[in-house]
């Protein structure tokens, strides 16, 4: 088994939230694996820790082949140019424009000309229909237009594992559906491994190859979408189906 993301009898102690995440988990190679949950579930922790932005008080955090706490610092930097990551705050400069924005991890860590950047972050912009937003500047942007750039950023550098905190939060029907068919050209292309929580059930936890659920630092449950709703209990299933769906009808 080729396994992208590695957490083996994994505790934090997280005291800010009064909080202690226990659990053992694993990510294939270009798998989608989708956290859900409710808030204080840990689900954000878990990527702040594959991410190396936070330490486990004991277990192990392996990612892309490494284990975190065995590497120095440059280490970690040059780990982490390999991993695509996008927290609640989608952390676009507000002095730079869309294309500028999702240009910058090229020109700051590549060596690719201006041309060759030019039209490859042109490409990744139209992918998701941004293409009309190029000049707008981050506080022009609505909060899903703002997602999607800071996503596009994510990936402009061909990462091989994305993070994600509530992909789908502030975007509409069509650019959720545009998000997941970027997803699934990823994974098949260039074996992409996506890691995303969800609040809410959203669309794009259909197309997730697992669903992991999440409640109170402990992970309950981990299967196909379908096969998860299936065994859910009632505190579960809300997470998991979209509301106003009558319970026969799953």
């Amino acid at each position: 088994m080729n396994l992208a993301v590695e957490l083996l009898d994994l505790c934090l102690d997280w005291e800010d939230q009064e909080l202690q995440v226990q659990l053992s988990l694993s990510v294939e190679v270009a798998e989608f694996l989708a956290l859900v949950g409710p808030n204080r579930s840990g689900r954000g922790l878990l990527l702040r820790l594959c991410a190396g932005l936070i330490s486990p008080s004991r277990g192990t955090v392996r990612v892309l082949g490494r284990e975190l706490s065995q590497l120095s610092e440059e280490e970690l930097v040059a780990l982490r140019l390999r991993i695509g990551i996008v927290l609640q705050q989608p952390g676009l400069l507000s002095n730079m424009t869309v294309f500028d924005n999702v240009a910058l991890p090229l020109r700051y860590h590549g060596a690719m000309p201006e041309s060759a950047i030019q039209s490859l972050v042109t490409a990744r912009l139209d992918t998701l229909g941004l293409t009309p937003l190029r000049n707008r500047f981050p506080a022009q942007l609505n909060a899903g237009e703002a997602r999607c750039t800071a996503i596009v950023r994510a990936l402009i550098m061909d990462q091989e594992l994305l993070l994600l905190e509530d992909p789908t939060e502030g975007l509409d029907a069509e650019m959720i559906q545009r998000l997941g068919q970027h997803f699934a050209e990823c994974r098949r292309t260039r074996s992409l491994t996506i890691l995303a929580t969800m609040r809410a059930f959203s669309p794009l936890m259909e197309t997730a190859d697992r669903v992991a659920f999440m409640r109170g630092g402990r992970l309950e449950a981990v299967a196909r979408h379908q096969d998860l709703l299936a065994m859910a209990d009632a505190g579960m299933k809300q997470y998991l189906t979209a509301p106003g769906i009558p319970e026969q009808s799953l």
